[in-house]
Formats: C-alpha cells, structure tokens, sequence
C-alpha cells in the first residue's frame, strides 16, 4: 500500500513537471528552445503510455493507449509540439480520473476483504496462545475478544455479548449473542469475552466464501460489458486503418498532405472509445459494490440486468417469509383442575432439553410467562409425535393426535387439526397452537416493491391452503400457491415467466431447482452453502427490507450504462464530423475525447448515491 501511494505521488510531481514545461514552452524568449522543452514535457507525463502504447504495436494489440500514442508521435514528427504535448497531458488526466473512480468502486469490497483476519487465540487447557487462522481445526476452541473480529464460524460455548455485523449483512443493528449460538465469521465482537467451538475450517467460513465470491463477481461480465469488449477489439484496428486512409487518399488526389493528417489524427483521437470501454465496467463494478454493501452478492455483473428487469417477485415460505422458527399462537386451558401456570411449567419442563422448533417456541412461552422448570423423574421422547415423562407422580403427555392415539387417549371434536395437546394423568388438559414468524419489516417492504413496479409478490409452498391462506393474509398483497412439491414450484415458476422475469427467493436447500429456473434467483444466507448454491445471488443480511433498494440499484445501474453509451457516441459524432471538416483540432479532439470520459465515470459513480 506504501509503495502504491509513492508511485501515485510521483506520477502527481512528473505530472506537474509536465505541465509547467508545456505553460513555458509558450513564452516568446524560448522559441528557440521549444522542441526540447516540449519533448521533455511529453517524456514527463506521458512516458509509461508511449511505452506501452509501442509495445501493443508490435504485438498488434490495439488499444486505447495506442491510439493515443500513434496520434502523440505523429503529432510531434509534424511540428504541432503543443497539440503532442496536449494529447498526453489531457489522457493522463482522464486516467488519473478513472483510477479514483474504480479506486472508489474498489472502497465497498475491500470494506469486506478487510474483514478477513489472519490470527486466532486457541485455547489449550489454561493457556491461550495466537495462531494462524488457517491452522484452525474443527472443534478447536477459539477466545474472541471485544473488538476482534470473529476468525471463523463457530459455536458459543461460554460468554454473551453483541456483534457488528453491519459490513457483512448491512443490518446497522447489533446482534446479540449468547451460550449455543452459531455465529458467522467475519462479525466484530462489541463487548463481551466469547468462547468458541470451530465449527468450520477457515477456507470454508462464511467471511472467506464471500469475499471470494465478490472478487468473482467482478470478473463475470454481463452482456453490454462482453458486448464492449469484443467492439473495442474489433473497433481500434478499423478505427486506425480509416485515419491512415483519412490522410492517404486526398493527398493521392493532390489536397495538402499535412492538412489531411492532421484531420486523420483527429479522427484517430475522437474516435478512441475510452468514455465506453471505462465507464461501462465502472458502472456495473460499482453496482456490484453498492449492493453488496446491502446485505447481497450478486454472482457477476451479468446478473443484474435480470434483475434491474424483473417485475415478478416469488417466495418461498418457511424461511423467507417466516423466519424458520414458530411462536405459541394460543393457549387454551381445558381441565380446571389444574392451574395454567402448572400445565405451562409441566409443558416447559418437559420440552426443556429438546431442540425442536415447536420445543423451542413453548420453552420461550413458558419464560414469558414466568416458569420455572422443575424436576422431571423419567422421560421418553417419540419422534415425530411428542414426548412423555412423570412429574410429581403425576404422568405427562406432550404431542401431536398421534402421540394420542399411541396412549389410547380420544382426541376431542373442538381442538384444532395442529394442535399440540398436553394430557395430564389421561386427561385432556389444554392444547396449544402454534404460527410461525414473519419476518420484521415484511408487510411494509411488500409494499415498496409494489411502489417500485413489482406487479405481483407470490408465496410458493408446500403447506395446506388454510395455513398458506392464513401467512398471505398476514403479509399483506400477496398471492400463494400451496401444496406444492419442489417440481410443482418449478412448474409455477416457469408459468409466471410467461407475464415477465421473476425473482425467486429460497433457502438455497430444497429450493435450488426454482432458483435455477427463475431469471434472478436469492438464496437467503440461513442454511445454505454459500459456494455451492444455485442460485444467482446471496442474501447474508437474511431480511429482504433492502430488496427495494437494491432492485432500485440495479435499475439505475442500467439507466447509467444506456445513457453513457448514448452521450459517448453522438459527442463522438460531432466531433468526428468536426474533424473531418477542419474546424476541430486534435487538442479539442483529445478535450473532448477526456471531457466525455470524465462525465460518463462520474455519471457511474452516481450508483453509490442510491
């Protein structure tokens, strides 16, 4: 980086030198003088492009730096000193230009990059020593201190506290974490001492996959970018035949030779395509920067153009809508006899050490509701139906109608299908239902779709109609298919292509058949492997309250890129037209040629507004 910023400040003293050697080489008193100070004004600032602009002549490569370099020598051989010396100085500047453009482009991924860490604190028995993050292993145990950055994915063992993930989802709000969490590499410790179990090695962490998929992004180019980029190849040797048949034809016909090379070259330096072939690339690399720094990473450029165009927006369910875990939607009591705090804490004892997620939602019903848990003598659990166990002699039934049936125990008329009952000593005693959650925020940003031109949001699941009736009317204006298989849903998909491209988001497990069918497909980052899913993107952040904004950004992206091509090409025109009528000199050339790329790299930037 040191040595970056003394080959910039060099580039910034010779660029200087340049220009005051071209202001002297104006003053009367030197006339004599003005052909040294004027090559070694171009020597100055122009030195590595006329290198590099001879080498690609040799190799036939031709490129923008050629262009420029057959025009400064041919410039100088005819005698026009200032217009040579013009042609660097300006070209120069527009490179100067576009290196702080991509150089801010560069800001938001390396934002990401710099999360990357390279130390860990292991822990060995009472001593603590640091290593190489790449020497970690699989049920290491790492300390993560406040204010480190955490190495790899990992398990809580011991400490509570909050982390920062705000550069790698967005979400500005800290997370706050505690015993048997699962926490992501790449998050910043706030506060507390964390203890930690390696659950991944360092080269498959969230953090590592990321950042590799970001730099990758940046090298998988969408169509107007390849389009670009086999036109300038193609482009430059026409571009240089005409001007050497610009000044080779009129002068076989007697016009005045010089007069006709001096048009060629500016037909040479108007045509060069340096507003295009830079602010297109920039344009979409600082988009992929921009929405990345929302919480997605888009897997190359050339998706967002499908994106920018989609106005069909599909959803899976559980996990995206929901956020995978459910909460007690009631609590009805039956048997008097017992209190309802008694039959919460029997069903909060029993459920206490079971990871289910119908186990974890009334275990957090329970705790709002004040209980404790108490002893339970024996215990048995039945997949799939519920569990069994012995309270204070008293015997306990937590479960599904199956779970019933397995006791003997008549399931009543007036309890819900779903329900799950609680059966005291054979006795029906209350039953409780349960919802999942939807994610915060999902109503009003269903709203902001519709506002930027989504024209229908669908939820695909494979739950019944009553239970995906019930979700969509909680969520607002949105339509649902349920009962569908993973094929029902790729079917759905390809109906819905029929009315516009569709954006399709899923958990990236049992969805990545819709993902890969859809034209823009989101893997929500919960529960898929980053490197390997099919879809085109990846939501870290897990909430979709940016998918507006983004959507908006990849919209303006292409608005951006369309009017760049448009402005470089009719400037070009009229400049062409200039030249080739005498009224354009090749400095004005040059001026415009840098003028135009300046407008369109800032034209580019304007993505980070959004």
């Amino acid at each position: 980086m040191k040595e970056k910023d003394e080959n910039g400040k060099i580039k910034i003293i010779m660029y200087a030198i340049s220009l005051i050697l071209f202001i002297i080489g104006f003053i009367p008193a030197l006339e004599n003088y003005k052909l040294i100070i004027y090559l070694l004004s171009i020597i100055t600032s122009g030195y590595d492009l006329i290198i590099e602009g001879i080498k690609n002549i040799f190799h036939l490569n031709f490129e923008e730096d050629t262009l420029m370099t057959i025009a400064i020598i041919a410039a100088f051989i005819i005698g026009e000193y200032p217009e040579s010396v013009a042609i660097a100085l300006l070209f120069k500047l527009g490179e100067f230009i576009e290196d702080k453009a991509v150089e801010r482009a560069n800001q938001n991924i390396n934002s990401i990059a710099s999360l990357k860490i390279t130390k860990a604190n292991l822990v060995k028995g009472d001593e603590t020593k640091q290593i190489n993050v790449e020497d970690l292993k699989i049920d290491d145990i790492i300390l993560i201190k406040p204010g480190e950055t955490v190495p790899v994915d990992c398990k809580i063992e011991k400490g509570e506290s909050a982390l920062d993930t705000s550069k790698l989802t967005g979400e500005s709000e800290p997370i706050y974490v505690n015993k048997g969490m699962e926490i992501l590499s790449g998050s910043i410790n706030q506060n507390g001492i964390l203890t930690c179990k390696v659950t991944k090695k360092y080269e498959d962490s969230a953090i590592s996959k990321i950042v590799d998929l970001v730099y990758e992004a940046t090298n998988n180019k969408g169509k107007k970018e390849e389009f670009i980029t086999r036109f300038s190849r193609i482009y430059t040797p026409v571009v240089i035949i005409i001007a050497i048949l610009l000044a080779i034809l009129p002068a076989l016909f007697g016009a005045d030779f010089i007069t006709w090379l001096n048009r060629s070259l500016v037909f040479l330096v108007a045509s060069c395509p340096c507003s295009i072939v830079i602010s297109i690339p920039l344009a979409y690399f600082s988009c992929i920067g921009a929405i990345s720094k929302k919480g997605l990473l888009i897997k190359g450029t050339k998706h967002i153009e499908d994106l920018a165009n989609a106005r069909i927006l599909a959803l899976d369910k559980t996990g995206t809508i929901t956020t995978g875990r459910m909460k007690v939607e009631t609590f009805k009591q039956i048997n008097e006899n017992i209190s309802k705090k008694d039959l919460i804490q029997y069903a909060y004892s029993l459920e206490e050490n079971s990871n289910h997620p119908i186990s974890t939602a009334i275990i957090e019903y329970g705790k709002n509701n004040g209980v404790n848990k108490i002893k339970v003598d024996s215990q048995k659990e039945i997949a799939g139906c519920g569990i069994y166990g012995k309270i204070k002699d008293r015997e306990v039934i937590i479960g599904n109608k199956k779970m019933l049936e397995k006791y003997n125990i008549k399931l009543e008329n007036n309890i819900p299908e779903n329900a799950i009952i609680i059966v005291v000593d054979n006795q029906i005693s209350a039953y409780i239902t349960l919802k999942e959650k939807i994610r915060d925020g999902f109503k009003e940003t269903m709203s902001k779709l519709y506002d930027i031109g989504i024209k229908k949001v669908v939820m695909l699941t494979g739950d019944s109609k009553s239970e995906a009736e019930k979700i969509a009317k909680e969520c607002g204006k949105i339509e649902y298919r349920a009962k569908l298989m993973p094929e029902g849903k790729v079917e759905e998909i390809n109906q819905l292509k029929k009315d516009g491209k569709v954006i399709f988001i899923g958990d990236g497990i049992n969805d990545s058949p819709v993902l890969a069918t859809s034209d823009f497909g989101i893997a929500m980052g919960e529960g898929t492997d980053i490197a390997s899913t099919t879809a085109d993107s990846i939501l870290i952040s897990n909430s979709i309250s940016t998918l507006p904004q983004i959507i908006n950004t990849a919209r303006k992206t292409l608005r951006i890129v369309n009017e760049n091509i448009t402005i470089s090409l009719l400037a070009k025109l009229i400049v062409l037209i200039l030249g080739i009528l005498g009224i354009a000199p090749v400095w004005l050339a040059v001026g415009a040629d840098t003028g135009i790329t300046l407008l369109t790299v800032v034209n580019s930037i304007r993505i980070f507004n959004k």
